[in-house]
């Protein structure tokens, strides 16, 4: 199966220009965008992801926090780091936005912002979170899924020119970028929490070479 679309530094820049052009909510897409990303979390882990988790009562942005188990993807509790300075900083922006417009105001004023901590941290124009549906598997196990989350990134990916835009694009993506910096493959693993080494494996060894930047440091 073909992997996800790569988005190169250029790319990102580009999505994250057009997205805050053309976006009736640029506040909330660009802040969506930085989790998609810039952490290892899936779609849906995004879409379950509540406004406590990211914020403490006292108003200021948590450094870290866990997905439990029962929401992880893997099944597993996995941390998640809230420490890049510029995730951080379109965190507090959409926040400040959802403030200044009422967007799921609290019963404490004096707590988290004012909002309320277990709203979804991302907001439709309807006023809730994006949808979460149920299914069945071929076993009966149950399954859940965010199509209409996937749906809005895959329209602000394709709105950037990303061709067969993927989901999955922000994993490998996160991933990748982590490998050219230089950074351990086991703690990406870590991160990314893939059960099968292989899996993390196959999006790091598919990193495509550009030949020309190569050629371009040896002088």
């Amino acid at each position: 199966m073909a992997l996800p679309p790569l988005l190169e530094p250029k790319d990102k820049e580009w999505l994250f220009k057009v997205t805050n052009k053309i976006s009736t909510q640029p506040e909330r897409d660009l802040c969506l965008l930085g989790y998609f990303l810039g952490t290892p979390m899936t779609t849906l882990e995004i879409n379950r992801l509540q406004l406590k988790d990211v914020l403490h009562k006292s108003g200021k942005l948590n450094k870290q926090f866990v997905i439990r188990g029962c929401q992880s993807f893997n099944g597993e509790d996995r941390k998640v780091f809230l420490l890049n300075k510029r995730l951080r900083e379109l965190t507090l922006n959409y926040l400040s936005y959802r403030v200044k417009k009422n967007i799921g105001i609290g019963d404490n004023p004096d707590q988290y912002l004012g909002l309320d901590p277990y709203d979804a941290l991302f907001i439709t124009a309807q006023g809730k979170g994006f949808s979460i549906v149920s299914k069945k598997t071929t076993t009966g196990a149950p399954s859940y899924s965010c199509d209409a989350l996937n749906r809005h990134i895959k329209k602000l990916l394709k709105s950037s020119g990303v061709e067969n835009p993927s989901v999955l694009s922000g994993r490998r993506t996160f991933a990748v970028t982590l490998k050219r910096k230089g950074y351990d493959e086991s703690y990406i693993h870590l991160l990314l929490g893939n059960k099968d080494w292989e899996t993390t494996k196959k999006l790091l060894t598919s990193d495509p070479v550009n030949i020309g930047l190569i050629a371009a440091e040896a002088f």
